[in-house]
């Protein structure tokens, strides 16, 4: 079974130039488990029934598969990394308490913003990259990738449950630390981070990504060994063909 999947890409600038919001899987985790990731995961009906309510605004976007990715994308940012992106009330904050029900499934991602008096502005989150996951993987999701810049002065805060660290960090300096062993990286992730490290800036970013028309679909196929097991998978991106390592969980 393939599952709709959403993840954001959250960025901001710094003095030392662009940085993304990475968080890192619990090494208990039943995917990805110990990696730094982006903040995402499984689409909900109630992200499509979201998508077409007072809550959000868009002229850009008709595609509601789209549209209720973005929701989806935007509530798992808040679940995991406590930021609430794309908000039209700039000054917005949600505090821990609203994001733990929200987290526990004890209150809706609708209700939440109508009492923070919050809307999601989903023209300003920009559909950049679509995976599926290979065949064979335990578990694959159809995951589609977004772009937001975060909002000023909101910090990352990670959740402790499905995820154990968090920081801004500049793409260079994670793959930087990912050749030297000190952290893990799904090969996704590692090649989102390649792109962005080619930019400066978030405005570099969304200008390039404003460019891009029929995102195509990235899939990955896995390699078996001798013994039947995978033990890398190939992944025929526009910058070529590439061949990562099948992923580890951490030690």
């Amino acid at each position: 079974m393939v599952r709709e999947a959403a993840a954001l890409i959250l960025v901001r600038d710094s003095s030392n130039g662009l940085q993304v919001c990475m968080l890192r899987r619990v090494a208990t985790s039943s995917f990805a488990a110990g990696a730094f990731v982006f903040p995402g995961g499984a689409v909900d009906e109630a992200d499509h029934e979201l998508a077409i309510s007072s809550c959000c605004f868009y002229q850009q976007q008709t595609d509601f598969k789209i549209l209720a990715c973005k929701v989806a994308a935007l509530r798992e940012t808040l679940e995991e990394a406590g930021i609430l992106a794309a908000n039209a009330n700039k000054a917005g904050v949600v505090n821990n308490t609203l994001r733990h029900q929200l987290h526990e499934g004890e209150l809706s991602f609708e209700t939440l913003l109508i009492e923070r008096a919050a809307s999601l502005d989903l023209d300003s989150v920009m559909f950049y990259d679509h995976w599926i996951t290979p065949e064979g993987a335990p578990k694959r999701f159809d995951t589609r990738f977004f772009l937001s810049k975060a909002p000023v002065n909101h910090d990352i805060v990670h959740d402790n449950k499905e995820t154990d660290s968090s920081c801004w960090a500049a793409p260079e300096d994670i793959l930087s630390l990912y050749e030297q062993g000190e952290v893990k990286l799904m090969p996704v992730t590692h090649v989102q981070l390649k792109r962005l490290s080619k930019f400066k800036s978030s405005d570099e970013v969304f200008d390039f990504a404003k460019t891009q028309q029929n995102i195509p679909v990235t899939e990955p196929i896995i390699n078996f060994g001798k013994e039947g097991k995978p033990v890398s998978v190939t992944i025929d991106l526009n910058e070529g063909v590439v061949e990562y390592p099948v992923f580890q969980k951490r030690a």
